[in-house]
């Protein structure tokens, strides 16, 4: 979120009055009819002399002479040193220089001159936030709005300072504050700032309400700063939504930027991606194509398009496009990474192994390389060479979670399951976040001599918690079930899994004996009828289906 910090129009207000009505103080008064009792009565003490004086600078500021302004301004304090009006003026004009020591000053002396004025006290807070004071300046914010709850300035500069603290509580109390700044004036600056925290909160629902209304105010033309309407901060929104899943307006806010600047090779990576996320493979191709065709030769849209062009079957497309993007950054290790596995995923390992060589003379501390190469060397047929390729990745990186996963299924090749074990538990000690490493973990565990089922079901149950699609840990879960004689549970399972994979001959097997054992005569004989129809090689599918998760670990997007 851009950060701008808001000086309250209405302290400039007080000081034009205050000026306006210098040496005539029953003119005065009825001017300042409608302002708040704070700057009523600031008016009434200002000295005449400093009230004349005042007037001076205000008009020298409408003719843009600040100099004379600032020297109009300084004698009216000299006159009267608590003089609110000059004292923001003069606040006002430094902020403008930069001078945030001297803005600070004057706005201080300001709100210890009017303690009961709320525009004081948010423009204190307002310099102090932009010298990173920011529990000085929420103090003086919070003062303000006690003073005058819905100054649309201070709510947002309160907001931001809660939203750079991060805690989820500070989130939403910045998200609190937003809104009831939009409730009182409708921003489209404001609007923005909801999405992004709502975004931050992982509240897709209400990122995608807020998105409608500044969609809104950005149709009515709405005006804000340079910066929030740029297109530089449309893409950084539009990068934004598409990290928060919300594709459809990553693509709305990604077009908006790239049709004011057409060169942002972030902005066009972004959109492609937005568009795969959808689903719109033709349509991420023709972003990156247009590019490339329009001379942005950068090596980011060879590696988007490679991309694309392996999620769209291409593969013929993706390894070329992929090796102009490793020739035009060749310094550049991730794409030498994926360059390798791309070759290795399009049945081309040996292919691989000599790339993922050349690369490692350049990266010879790569972990990624490494582990790369030994992915590349085990599809080639050359475990011992793969096992070592993961060891050294691991010397390199004891975290890295697919070099441990990978090992553990080198280890549990040979039957080695107790050591498989130790090392998936150890991948998900580097990465809890990922699904794959708590499957194979069980997996290991229900081959030993004696299974520890509650260690087995806590694996799999967080499996499932996590990526709810995983049909293979499922079936283990449903399976478990079984050996535990917990039927219906099992039976539940297994339905999930056969929605999720209709091809599971297994699954309609296993399926079919439990709906036996619950009685259920018909559905027993239905899924076993499925299960005939399915003439695949479960052991072929499940070795196959095993390298293809260990791949998922793997994975370097762009």
């Amino acid at each position: 979120m851009s950060r701008t910090t808001r000086i309250t129009p209405a302290a400039l207000a007080l000081a034009a009055c205050l000026a306006a009505g210098a040496g005539a103080p029953a003119s005065r008064a009825a001017q300042l009819k409608g302002a708040p009792r704070g700057q009523r009565a600031a008016a009434r003490r200002a000295a005449p002399e400093a009230a004349r004086l005042v007037e001076e600078g205000a008009a020298a500021l409408e003719r843009g002479d600040e100099r004379a302004a600032r020297a109009a301004f300084t004698r009216a304090l000299a006159a009267d040193p608590e003089n609110v009006a000059a004292h923001t003026f003069l606040g006002v004009l430094a902020d403008r220089a930069g001078d945030l020591k001297e803005a600070e000053k004057h706005f201080a002396a300001a709100a210890l001159a009017a303690p009961f004025l709320a525009s004081a006290r948010n423009n204190y807070g307002a310099v102090l936030m932009r010298q990173g004071r920011g529990p000085l300046a929420a103090a003086q914010f919070e003062a303000s709005l006690k003073l005058e709850r819905d100054q649309p300035n201070a709510l947002v500069n309160l907001a931001q300072i809660r939203f750079e603290a991060g805690a989820p509580e500070d989130l939403r109390a910045a998200r609190e504050l937003f809104a009831r700044a939009m409730r009182v004036a409708p921003d489209v600056e404001i609007a923005r700032s909801l999405v992004v925290v709502s975004l931050r909160l992982g509240d897709r629902d209400a990122a995608a309400a807020a998105y409608g209304e500044y969609r809104s105010l950005m149709a009515a033309g709405a005006t804000g700063s340079p910066a929030a309407l740029s297109a530089g901060s449309r893409a950084e929104l539009g990068a934004a939504l598409l990290a928060g899943g919300l594709a459809a307006e990553a693509v709305e806010e990604l077009g908006a930027a790239l049709a004011a600047d057409p060169s942002d090779v972030k902005a066009l990576v972004a959109l492609a991606r937005a568009h795969l996320l959808r689903g719109e493979i033709p349509a991420a191709g023709r972003v990156l194509e247009g590019a490339l065709a329009r001379g942005l030769g950068d090596a980011r849209l060879y590696a988007a398009l490679a991309e694309v062009y392996q999620a769209g079957g291409y593969v013929e497309n993706a390894i070329p496009a992929m090796r102009l993007a490793v020739s035009r950054d060749p310094r550049n290790e991730s794409y030498r990474v994926r360059y390798g596995l791309l070759l290795n995923d399009t049945k081309a390992p040996a292919a691989a192994v000599i790339r993922l060589r050349e690369a490692l003379a350049e990266f010879p501390r790569s972990s990624r390389l490494w582990l790369a190469l030994g992915i590349a060397q085990m599809n080639d047929g050359k475990n011992e060479d793969a096992t070592r390729s993961f060891e050294r990745a691991l010397e390199l990186d004891p975290a890295s979670a697919p070099a441990l996963a990978y090992l553990g299924a080198a280890r549990a090749e040979r039957g080695q399951y107790t050591e498989a074990a130790a090392l998936y538990e150890r991948a998900i000690g580097a990465d809890p976040r990922q699904a794959v490493p708590y499957y194979l973990a069980a997996d290991v565990l229900l081959k030993q001599a004696e299974v520890d089922e509650t260690r087995v079901a806590r694996h799999l149950s967080r499996a499932v918690e996590l990526d709810p699609n995983f049909a293979s840990a499922r079936l283990a879960l449903a399976k478990l079930y079984v050996r535990t004689e917990r039927f219906a549970e099992a039976a539940a399972e297994f339905e999930r899994v056969v929605a999720l994979d209709p091809q599971s001959a297994e699954a309609f097997y296993q399926l079919g004996r439990v709906y036996v054992r619950l009685k259920r005569t018909a559905d027993a004989q239905r899924a076993m009828d499925a299960f005939k129809r399915l003439s695949e090689s479960q052991k072929e599918k499940r070795d196959t289906d095993r390298r293809d998760l260990l791949r998922r670990l793997a994975d370097v997007r762009f």
